[in-house]
């Protein structure tokens, strides 16, 4: 485009210039007419220079990709985790049975609640049924917004341990006396030896062995002797030993023996 301009600016110099050529003009129109021609050719070359040299463009940064962030699903069915070994019961307390447990390790199913106790109702562990677990050291993953909310079952009502009959006496109680007076004072002689009895009772929780009034012995249940221990007596003192069988309701009455050196 410029250089048509100019080439057209060039041609109309020129055709004025041609147009003051037939006589002889004065020297000094001359010198208009020289400078007018020039002054166009000027502006006819200051149209065809380019006016700048155009910046590259900027190249544009790529974006750098953004990592794609992967969302876990939420398990559908909730979970329950420990972490201590955690026991499950019929109902929310300890009043209620025992049932099953719940390990470090292990998982289950939830499948409702109890929040006025902290507790979540699970399927047993290793077994049919549901059972309660206590929330304290329990984990839920999963949603648990749609689990029913359940209600505590009756407390159940304590059962009675019956206090057990005390057990019936022993009997045939003798005394295996060994009298030794080697090494004992005059007129002092050491006593010795076991005493036996028999075991009437298929309850006791063992038997108690006397010495005139005084403890000297608890052995256990099925037994039915004991040795005498060392007494120095005088010779011929009376020693009275006695034996009664016993257990959480009681004792039965205490069967004795008495004896004497020699």
């Amino acid at each position: 485009m410029n250089r048509k301009i100019f080439t057209s600016i060039l041609v109309l110099a020129l055709a004025a210039f041609a147009c003051n050529m037939p006589g002889e003009a004065p020297t000094g129109e001359a010198t208009e007419q020289t400078d007018l021609a020039a002054t166009i050719t000027a502006q006819a070359l200051t149209l065809q220079a380019p006016t700048s040299t155009p910046e590259p463009p900027t190249e544009t940064p790529t974006p750098e990709a953004t990592a794609t962030i992967t969302l876990t699903p939420t398990p559908e069915v909730p979970t329950a985790s420990v972490s201590v070994n955690t026991n499950c019961r019929t109902g929310p307390s300890t009043q209620f049975d025992l049932i099953g447990a719940l390990n470090i390790g292990q998982t289950a199913e939830v499948v409702g609640k109890y929040q006025n106790g902290a507790y979540w109702i699970i399927k047993t562990p290793g077994s049919s049924g549901n059972c309660w677990l206590w929330g304290n050291y329990a984990t839920v993953s999963g949603n648990t917004s749609n689990l029913p909310e359940y209600p505590s079952p009756p407390t159940p009502t304590p059962s009675i341990t019956p206090t057990p009959t005390p057990p019936a006496a022993p009997s045939n109680l003798t005394a295996n006396k060994a009298c030794n007076n080697a090494g004992a004072p005059p007129g002092f002689i050491y006593a010795g030896g076991n005493i036996t009895w028999k075991d009437n009772s298929d309850n006791e929780t063992g038997f108690k062995v006397y010495i005139g009034a005084n403890l000297a012995a608890t052995v256990a249940a099925d037994t039915t002797a004991h040795p005498i221990p060392p007494l120095l007596v005088a010779v011929g003192q009376p020693i009275t030993m006695g034996v009664e069988a016993f257990n959480s309701g009681g004792s039965s009455t205490k069967v004795e023996v008495t004896f004497s050196c020699p």
